[in-house]
């Protein structure tokens, strides 16, 4: 039995219809970036405490989640700059309200840390902390996580002489 006309049409505008249904539901603001679990861009989170010089722990709501930098790394502990870095990003952020921005291409990292680019008072931390010399950029090809502001970072990565040799 062949199809009519109508029934063609009637399975292409359901077809069409669930395919707009699906865009709509996946289409953001951000790019189709994943929200976080607790919170949308321009949310205040106020800051706990800073573990390192690109992790902190931040809290909204009552609900607390580690947080990493994104684009960033900072020494680990041991490490020439480590305490530097560590008390540069306290003195920005901690007992503070940021704005969380996601930007990553996943919205956590291996250890279920948040990644967001983080603003106070209309400064991205991360990216001061590279012009400073207590951060090094880190993007795409040497993370596996490209954002929306490597070039910047790239660029004020490349313009910073660190007084650490091994973030030259």
């Amino acid at each position: 039995m062949k199809p009519t006309i109508r029934t063609v049409l009637v399975a292409v505008a359901a077809f069409a219809l669930g395919l707009l249904v699906v865009w709509l539901q996946s289409d953001s603001s951000d790019g189709g970036l994943p929200e976080g679990p607790m919170g949308t861009e321009g949310e205040e989170w106020s800051v706990e405490y800073v573990n390192d010089g690109d992790t902190f722990v931040a809290s909204l709501d009552g609900r607390e989640e580690s947080v990493r930098i994104i684009g960033i790394d900072t020494p680990e502990y041991g490490e020439c700059g480590y305490e530097e870095a560590r008390e540069a990003l306290s003195g920005w952020v901690e007992g503070r309200a940021v704005i969380l921005i996601p930007g990553a291409t996943t919205d956590r990292d291996q250890y279920g840390r948040l990644l967001r680019y983080v603003e106070v008072d209309g400064t991205d931390v991360g990216l001061w902390l590279v012009e400073t010399g207590y951060a090094e950029a880190r993007f795409d090809y040497r993370t596996g996580q490209p954002h929306g502001r490597e070039d910047e970072y790239i660029a004020a990565d490349a313009a910073v002489v660190s007084y650490c040799p091994e973030l030259d």
